[in-house]
């Protein structure tokens, strides 16, 4: 019995360690060469593994898609947990801008996968586009989710800085690929903050 259970986590280890490479190897693809360049051909090569690996774990190409897709709502997820530690209000806001610069600035390809996605147009599948609007939708309820409580329950102002941030989030991460320019990134955060501050006076006045 704990040979069989020791042979199984072995598996289980293996397995996980496959899909992490294969992830990896989408993830480049996709940052050096877009989604049309990110074929399972080329997907298999960089992570040394038979394609049957990659339809194993993911089932297709749209679902490889939406496994890094959820990868970047993971780091989404640690920034909002890290935020909620503060011990104030003035703190948590202060932690969820320092979570997105640094989602931007070491995850750039994070905040505009969808987008450089969807750009490309005739090689987005049905599946692949609900995916990304799933991902999406779940992002932004989230958000909102968070602020809403924080508002005391005013769901439009809530609504309203979840639109905020993610696009605050997506022009970030866009000019820092353009030009790496981290005093650009910090003046656009510096604007976000202040945005929902307002937001904020304006609904704590109501």
């Amino acid at each position: 019995m704990l040979a069989a259970r020791s042979r199984k986590a072995k598996t289980n280890a293996r397995g996980e360690a496959s899909r992490e490479q294969i992830l990896e190897a989408a993830v480049g693809l996709l940052r050096d060469h877009g989604y049309a360049g990110l074929s399972i051909a080329r997907v298999c090569e960089r992570a040394d593994v038979a394609p049957t690996s990659v339809y194993w774990h993911f089932g297709s190409k749209a679902g490889l898609m939406a496994a890094v897709i959820g990868r970047v709502g993971s780091h989404t997820d640690r920034l909002r947990r890290a935020a909620a530690e503060g011990a104030t209000p003035a703190e948590r806001l202060d932690r969820l801008i320092e979570g997105i610069r640094e989602l931007v600035t070491t995850q750039p390809l994070g905040s505009l996968t969808g987008v450089a996605i969807i750009g490309e147009g005739r090689h987005v599948t049905p599946a692949l586009r609900e995916a990304l609007r799933e991902a999406r939708d779940e992002e932004r309820e989230t958000i909102t989710r968070d602020f809403e409580a924080a508002l005391g329950g005013d769901r439009g102002a809530a609504e309203a800085i979840a639109v905020l941030v993610t696009a605050c989030a997506n022009h970030a991460a866009l000019s820092y690929r353009i030009d790496a320019d981290l005093e650009n990134v910090d003046r656009i955060l510096a604007g976000l903050r202040e945005a929902i501050v307002r937001i904020a006076a304006i609904q704590n006045r109501s």
